[in-house]
């Protein structure tokens, strides 16, 4: 058993709101394991005694309500310190990253160096502080929390230099580097609006759109189907856009998406793949001459809205893929994985951590030419608290070990914070630096687009949503135009950063691009 003591002001708290807490164990696999607040302390139950990490939101100052983790720590009997365990993972995670990227050789006087030695040593004096009777004490909590927030604070400083760094080898290599292809910037265009204004902003600001495919949206009876919505973006994308396409997923049978008549066939898995490949083959045949890459199946390892087993997962995966290599050879298959991080694999014993699933497709055999990763924070969803930019960056490193292209098929933070609601409220979005804002979302649109566009693995990022909707399907607040038709800071910053990159030049950063929010009226972006 794992345990915590967590300080408040000058004393132990006894009100600990454990919002996102889940076990870590080793490869960063999520293990099952009951964490709750006893008598003031966090209690971890493993059902083994294997060293394992505790993740959970904290308030780490300044740089945000953050979900952060631990180190893999043994089993003992007298608690851990939680701030002092989340700091020395962070100094851990930034010492590991300066030398996977190669920045050790940094000078001891650089910003960079300058701030991280700050962290590391105030973790150092809470460590060698003398403990009373052997516990810790209210000094020990606030020196922790101190190297904590400036160790956050060097990592993403950190990742910010080494994003430029590979956005630019990127956009100029030499002459002994291979040249890599120019990352793609799109975005989700929702089926609810469609204007000739909306139709311009796509046209100035985008590579290419993806088209979501919801199955409730198609086929919301059973055996009626309505292609008229769907059709109207890829109509204009093919016609007169000079956009290209991404569709889906194809197959998501979470609860946003799975119509609710499918929900009599749960307990009949033959029956349900049928209809899953009946929905599949119907969908692809009729794109299949505008859509050039196909994300065909989404989720299907957190059994969210039905219960599949591994083997059922893998074969409506390989159905998927084999599907649309048939029907459309040469189209690009991309396989999402939504909720990357997988905390949703410690509380559900029936879903299977993301990493596991990828590697489970690999070994199947079953022929992709990427992997999706949808990563979405700031919002009350389940895995989509808020993540700091080295734990960003971190998370596509961790993908990219399949040797697999990445495309970030759905990417974004609301621009408001999120009002509560009548979920759980352990959900709590938390917040980056500062309370979500329009401001905020732009700052974190520019890092974020420098972070993905610098890995030479990924091939495109795709914001969640060109607009807000009142009732979405993504979060509220998360697009880049609002609900009355005004440009968000954040549109103008991709459209910006877009023409930088294919100057091969790196983005402005967003200090220098600054403009009034909601600076640039869409003019009439939501009229039919």
């Amino acid at each position: 058993m794992l345990s915590f003591v967590v300080f408040d002001d000058d004393r132990p708290t006894h009100e600990l709101p454990l919002r996102h807490a889940h076990m870590i164990g080793k490869e960063s696999i999520p293990v099952a394991a009951k964490v709750e607040a006893v008598d003031g302390t966090i209690v971890c139950r493993k059902p083994t005694g294997d060293e394992a990490a505790l993740a959970l939101q904290f308030d780490a100052g300044p740089p945000g309500v953050l979900t952060l983790q631990t180190c893999l720590l043994p089993d003992r009997e007298r608690p851990y310190l939680l701030e002092l365990e989340l700091a020395r993972h962070r100094i851990m995670l930034f010492l590991n990253k300066l030398e996977e990227w190669s920045l050790a050789d940094l000078p001891a006087d650089h910003p960079i160096q300058t701030r991280f030695e700050e962290a590391r040593s105030a973790f150092s004096e809470a460590l060698t502080t003398p403990r009373v009777d052997d516990r810790y004490t209210s000094d020990h909590a606030r020196l922790a929390r101190e190297a904590l927030a400036l160790a956050i604070e060097a990592s993403e400083m950190l990742t910010l230099h080494q994003a430029e760094r590979q956005l630019m080898a990127r956009l100029n290599p030499d002459e002994d580097t291979r040249p890599i292809s120019a990352p793609r910037i799109g975005s989700i265009v929702h089926n609810d609006q469609f204007s000739e204004p909306l139709k311009r902003v796509v046209a100035s600001h985008f590579d290419f759109i993806s088209s979501p495919m919801r199955w409730r949206d198609i086929e919301k009876e059973e055996g009626k189907f309505s292609f008229a919505e769907t059709d109207r973006w890829i109509e204009w994308a093919v016609r007169s856009g000079k956009v290209s396409l991404m569709g889906g997923p194809v197959l998501d049978f979470s609860p946003r998406s799975a119509p609710a008549w499918l929900y009599i066939w749960e307990h009949d898995y033959s029956s349900l793949r049928e209809f899953a490949y009946e929905h599949a083959k119907r969908v692809v045949t009729r794109y299949r001459r505008t859509i050039s890459r196909w994300n065909v199946i989404s989720g299907a390892n957190l059994n969210d809205g039905f219960a599949f087993s591994i083997d059922q997962m893998l074969e409506l995966t390989r159905l998927a893929v084999l599907l649309v290599r048939k029907l459309h050879p040469s189209a690009k298959v991309v396989v999402d994985l939504t909720q990357p991080f997988g905390e949703h694999a410690s509380t559900n014993p029936q879903s299977v951590a993301p990493l596991l699933y990828a590697e489970l497709v690999m070994e199947s055999g079953i022929q992709i030419d990427a992997f999706g990763l949808r990563l979405q924070f700031g919002d009350r969803s389940p895995g989509r608290s808020t993540r700091d930019l080295m734990q960003f960056s971190a998370i596509l490193d961790a993908y990219s070990v399949f040797e697999k292209p990445l495309d970030v098929t759905a990417i974004g933070v609301p621009s408001d914070p999120v009002p509560p609601g009548d979920d759980d409220a352990s959900l709590d979005p938390g917040r980056w630096h500062s309370p979500w804002s329009l401001e905020t979302q732009s700052q974190w649109m520019s890092d974020a687009t420098m972070i993905s566009m610098g890995k030479p693995f990924v091939r495109s990022f795709c914001w969640q949503a060109l607009f807000d909707i009142d009732d979405g399907p993504e979060m509220p607040a998360g697009g880049l135009i609002t609900t009355d038709g005004r440009a968000k800071p954040a549109l103008r910053r991709i459209g910006e950063g877009r023409k930088s990159m294919r100057a091969r030049q790196l983005p402005r950063p967003t200090e220098e691009a600054a403009s009034p929010a909601g600076a640039g009226p869409a003019s009439g972006a939501t009229d039919d």
